[in-house]
């Protein structure tokens, strides 16, 4: 008999979610390298069945993140949800299903050489912004680094070879102006065309997508993104195709210089049925051991968060804001380390203190240059096909003085003397273990499967608590051998230059209110993926999906209750008061030169938009020169009732976004606090029956967000009542200095920053 505790997830109330994330690493994937790693046409219970890693309670316990302390009572074990879907009689199949794919870029490796030969260097280099090729790593199954065929000793025709590099060159390079993005509502893919022949240009492109449409025989593409070497394929069931809505897809690169697409990320956003928030990102972080690289991939996140913008509704908002439910997959490049090098990030970080002499635009665009030179010729002088992307990176690091950062990471003023700080003589660095330092380690731990001792040193795990990136997300430890880095072929035969570590993962995070929504029931690798160095993984959730508050009395439709026998429209609205607000340890967003200090102010936002926006969000007064602002006033808010027709939905949001005020060019956004409106008027009746003396007080203090990081810290009353324009006056009587928030405006916001009064 089925605990009562665990969910029915079989029907429509859950949204059947399956995330796979893998590293394809440059090489064509085999069709059952393919089908070991997705599902035939998104069947559930054969990978739930199957699986040698069932996602059961001591997981759910051990799950990093929010989830953990909501669900540590509750029974929605893998065997319960087994059960819950056994109860029903029809092939359960998931809903929507994402491929997020990196080093996804690869040639037709049976292609005669002569079509690269026929092909001009030159054309190929001025189609750069949107080519389509790659070289690609050859399968080798016994050893760790699959190489290349073996090559004659021979004459070695120079024009195979220049090819060769072009086509590396444009791999390099495609991203920086433009990526392919296809959605469900276009009539096809947009093209790029270039010198190459289709079949060359498009050869990825085209068994990727067959090998989708093969598998995926009963799904529709919501949306397909290329941007560099990453892709991102969204799918749905085609029974629940036309019920997505509202498809918006951003992507940011944070290769070198912010430009290069070799890293980065693709975000794309949904809603489904008009009720619910769906968001999905896919990236690659910067890679290599190392606390430098590990600071990197947490920049690399916020970077790509803030730049991947969805929703052009909410651009002050990024999507881990205004998102019901969001997931993350990708190669983050976390790696395991242990504690004998936890002391040594105080140092590291005292050596990041260090700053750059600035020389000037000439001097900084002059070392850019030089860093992107360095980068080209790498990249274009590769006689081996072997392991090519890691020989990018590491001449990256070789080259990270030049461009003024470390690896892949952003162009940064001062990386150039923190390295120089950070290393020794012969470029040895003092603070930081070479990559592999572990590897012994790491390898007798899988050798014993103490997962719980390699998931200890996880740097993820360690950020997550420490919240150093994506504060709210939630990921399961990963009970199962490490992903990275082995052999290309079966099983786990790991390489020694580094150290075993679970690069690939898949994290979510739910909007306030709903972490209870969301249930991980599978989570595991995929072994039998034999052409990449990575294992790839998939992740199977069951989302609980938003409906409307629905009103408490029955008789109502059309904005019209029954009273007494008769109709009597609905005049009632939401009524917020916003009372007690401040803000403490906001980060300094002005310039020394005019104070250092931040000039914020705050705007009330909501979702659905209709709620309070009249032609720009309401706002509140401008503190200026504060990093801990008191706002002395009490904010009226009232809801329009046209944001209710049917009644609350279940994800509607209030939001309290802070913001600096800049005279001389755009307001800037500090981040966001996102509250849960029905939490905020859960003992209200929105019926239009209810007493007029009915009021709801709740106290706020949360964490001010942006991009996956905190900045400070906001707290403030609310509250909130239902009631009609007549009873207003009564519920403002007993709160001092009312204001009705409204945009602010041009003359106020200069007002509050000169100090003198604007006529």
């Amino acid at each position: 008999m089925m605990n009562n505790s665990i969910p029915d997830i079989s029907g429509d109330d859950y949204l059947k979610v399956l995330v796979c994330s893998a590293n394809v690493g440059n090489a064509e994937p085999t069709p059952t390298s393919f089908a070991a790693w997705v599902p035939y046409d998104g069947e559930i219970n054969g990978p739930l069945t199957n699986t040698p890693y069932p996602v059961g309670q001591d997981e759910i316990n051990l799950s990093v993140g929010p989830y953990a302390a909501a669900n540590n009572c509750n029974d929605n074990s893998q065997e319960g949800i087994v059960q819950s879907l056994a109860t029903t009689n029809e092939k359960q199949k998931f809903d929507i299903i994402v491929l997020g794919m990196q080093e996804a870029a690869f040639v037709n490796k049976q292609k005669k050489d002569k079509e690269l030969l026929d092909t001009s260097i030159d054309s190929i280099s001025n189609n750069v912004g949107g080519d389509d090729t790659n070289t690609s790593s050859s399968n080798n199954n016994n050893n760790n680094i699959a190489s290349s065929p073996p090559k004659s000793k021979g004459f070695k025709n120079p024009l195979k070879k220049g090819a060769k590099k072009a086509a590396k060159a444009g791999m390099v390079m495609r991203g920086i102006s433009a990526n392919q993005t296809y959605k469900r509502d276009t009539a096809s893919m947009r093209n790029i065309t270039g010198a190459l022949t289709v079949d060359v240009l498009g050869y990825d492109n085209n068994k990727l997508n067959n090998l989708i449409k093969t598998t995926l025989p009963s799904y529709e593409m919501v949306t397909s993104s290329l941007r560099g070497e990453m892709r991102l394929f969204v799918l749905a069931h085609s029974t629940l195709a036309e019920d997505i809505s509202e498809v918006y897809v951003g992507a940011e690169n944070t290769g070198i210089g912010s430009i290069m697409a070799n890293k980065g990320g693709i975000i794309v956003t949904f809603v489904l049925r008009d009720m619910t928030r769906f968001s999905f990102m896919t990236c690659h972080l910067e890679a290599h051991e190392g606390m430098t690289h590990y600071t990197n991939r947490n920049k690399n996140l916020a970077e790509i968060l803030g730049g991947a913008k969805t929703d052009p509704v909410y651009n002050m908002q990024d999507a881990t804001i205004t998102s019901h439910h969001m997931f993350l997959c990708g190669d983050l490049n976390y790696r395991i380390k242990f504690s004998e090098y936890e002391a040594k990030k105080k140092k590291s970080s005292r050596v990041k203190t260090l700053k750059m002499s600035f020389k000037g635009p000439a001097g900084l665009k002059m070392s850019m240059n030089k860093g992107s030179q360095g980068l080209m010729k790498r990249s274009v002088s590769m006689e081996s096909e072997q392991d090519e992307e890691e020989a990018v990176e590491e001449e990256v690091v070789a080259n990270k003085n030049a461009v003024g950062g470390e690896g892949d990471s952003p162009n940064k003023m001062g990386g150039g003397d923190e390295e120089e700080a950070a290393t020794g003589e012969g470029g040895e660095k003092k603070d930081e273990p070479a990559n592999g330092s572990h590897f012994d380690q790491a390898k007798a731990l899988v050798e014993a499967e103490d997962w719980k001792a390699l998931n200890g040193g996880d740097e993820l795990a360690v950020a997550l608590k420490q919240k150093e990136c994506l504060v709210g997300f939630s990921t399961l430890p990963c009970h199962w051998p490490p992903t990275f880095k082995v052999a290309r072929g079966e099983g786990y035969q790991y390489n020694e230059k580094r150290t075993p570590s679970y690069t690939d993962r898949i994290l979510w995070k739910s909007a306030e209110g709903m972490t209870n929504n969301v249930i991980p029931f599978l989570y595991e690798p995929c072994p039998d993926f034999i052409t990449s160095d990575h294992k790839p993984i998939r992740g199977g959730f069951a989302v609980k999906l938003n409906k409307c508050r629905p009103p408490h009395n029955q008789n109502l439709s059309d904005s019209v209750i029954k009273q007494d026998g008769k109709d009597h429209p609905v005049e009632q609205q939401i009524q917020i008061l916003v009372s007690d607000m401040k803000c403490t340890n906001l980060p300094i967003m002005d310039n020394e030169l005019i104070g250092g200090l931040s000039d914020p102010y705050v705007k009330f936002v909501s979702s659905p938009k209709e709620l309070l926006y009249s032609k720009a969000w309401p706002s509140s007064s401008i503190i200026t020169k504060s990093l801990n602002p008191v706002w002395n006033e009490n904010y009226h808010l009232t809801m329009d009732g046209n944001g209710m027709e049917n009644g609350l939905a279940e994800g509607a949001m209030f939001m309290l976004t802070v913001v600096d005020y800049d005279a001389t060019s755009g307001d800037d956004v500090i981040g966001t606090v996102a509250l849960n409106l029905n939490e905020l008027v859960s003992e209200l009746d929105l019926s239009g029956a209810g007493s007029s003396d009915e009021v709801q007080e709740t106290h706020i203090s949360r964490p001010i967000l942006r991009n996956g990081q905190e900045y400070g810290m906001l707290e403030c009353k609310l509250k909130t009542a239902f009631l009609a324009p007549k009873e207003v006056k009564s519920f403002l009587s007993g709160a001092k200095h009312v204001k009705t928030a409204t945009k602010t405006s041009w003359k106020s916001k200069m007002q509050a920053f000169t100090g003198l009064a604007i006529s």
